[in-house]
């Protein structure tokens, strides 16, 4: 492989969206999983989306900031190496799970391996692509969560009713070392040493924390991704258990529209943010207030669907709206962070959506769903929760338009 190509954007791009796909399948295959799982373990609804996300989700926030700091400071691609081994030796490790609590610590390193890789991927992107240009980039790249969340609940499903979900967590560990020697061949951008941030990490903290359009952008973030993993993680289950279908065909219909919504979603949204950008300030967060308004609604119908036929236009053209809500919102968030900072910022995206977000979503459904006995109110819950985030995104959008960017600091 020529070194030009080897160094180039696309390639790099390429190599991170890969990489970020196995690390969405990973996380993903689980829920289809569950009645396979429950049948043979005996976990309830509370214990499943534990599993599905609590046992993830804590340990996968927490790590995420010793990560971002350590991407702003080391080298983020042997990083992602390590996190990339560990989190598809603990994958593979769940095969051999003979209980709720086996079962839970093989998730819990699986979050911890993944929690390396969206600060030093994020860091990289930021670094490499002028803002212009970020918002298809981010888009491009967050297109690997749906087809990630395809490649987890539809194959997924099909594999499990072909060979047992036990097989399925060793094959979907096993396809991530595979992707080693990509990663390691990602070059490595100098960084003189004025980028290279010496002040306490905590302090960094505390002022992106204290600045109100971030904390609503991460709380906004953390309510939309607890309602879309929520309502992905249960959705499948909920056409199982009420309307008839059985894994296979519950796995293949949800994987393939979530592989598509979410891939037309992400670009659509990442290609909207450049041009909301070029109209006015903060302009990318306009993306996400109007894919959340869309989502909501169609959300609400799609649980009031007697067959999964009718189903399918509504949840595909909610999926759509709930996908492009993110890319806009990590555009957003690298303009105003200075970029010796990406990966701390990455990293408190990380604790909000990829932490508090993925861990509530699967498992506040599955706690009202054993709370009231009925899964079909749970799942209403993603959708008032997507509701939520809409409002709190649009409170941002409005102070961000009244405020400066931070500084001090250049910026990519």
């Amino acid at each position: 492989m020529s070194n030009r190509l080897l160094h180039s954007n696309g390639y790099l791009l390429t190599v991170l969206t890969v990489t970020y796909t196995i690390n969405w399948a990973d996380r993903q295959v689980v829920p289809i999983l569950f009645p396979g799982i429950r049948a043979e373990l005996g976990l309830s609804d509370t214990e499943l989306g534990i599993v599905g996300g609590l046992a993830f989700s804590l340990i996968y926030a927490i790590t995420g900031i010793v990560f971002g700091i350590a991407a702003d400071r080391y080298v983020r691609v042997y990083i992602i190496a390590f996190g990339l081994t560990l989190w598809s030796a603990a994958t593979a490790l769940g095969a051999f799970a003979t209980d709720f609590i086996t079962l839970f610590w093989t998730r819990f390193f699986t979050g911890i391996g993944e929690a390396s890789f969206f600060p030093c991927a994020i860091s990289l992107i930021g670094e490499r692509f002028p803002p212009e240009r970020r918002g298809r980039a981010l888009g491009i790249f967050g297109m690997a969560a749906a087809i990630g969340a395809g490649l987890g609940v539809g194959v997924g499903g099909r594999l499990a009713e072909l060979l047992g979900w036990r097989q399925v967590f060793l094959i979907y560990g096993a396809a991530g070392l595979l992707l080693l020697p990509a990663v390691l061949s990602l070059p490595e951008a100098h960084r003189p040493a004025t980028t290279v941030r010496t002040e306490p990490a905590l302090q960094v903290v505390r002022e992106l924390l204290a600045d109100r359009r971030l904390l609503l952008m991460w709380l906004a973030g953390c309510m939309a991704i607890a309602s879309a993993l929520g309502y992905a993680a249960w959705v499948p289950s909920y056409f199982v258990r009420h309307r008839g279908l059985d894994v296979g065909a519950a796995g293949a219909l949800f994987g393939g529209g979530a592989l598509l919504g979410g891939i037309v979603g992400s670009l659509l949204g990442g290609m909207f943010a450049d041009r909301r950008r070029r109209v006015r300030f903060a302009g990318e967060i306009d993306v996400s207030i109007a894919s959340a308004l869309i989502a909501t609604p169609l959300m609400f119908l799609t649980i009031s669907c007697l067959s999964p036929w009718i189903y399918v236009p509504i949840g595909l053209v909610a999926s759509i709206a709930i996908y492009a809500f993110f890319p806009a919102l990590q555009a957003l968030l690298l303009a105003l962070v200075p970029k010796e900072r990406h990966g701390l910022a990455a990293a408190l995206n990380v604790f909000f959506l990829g932490g508090l977000g993925s861990a509530l979503g699967p498992f506040a459904v599955g706690f009202t769903s054993d709370l009231t006995g009925s899964l079909h109110t749970a799942m209403a819950v993603p959708a008032t929760g997507l509701l939520v985030a809409a409002v709190l995104v649009s409170i941002a959008g409005h102070i961000a338009r009244r405020s400066a960017p931070l500084a001090p600091g250049p910026r990519l």
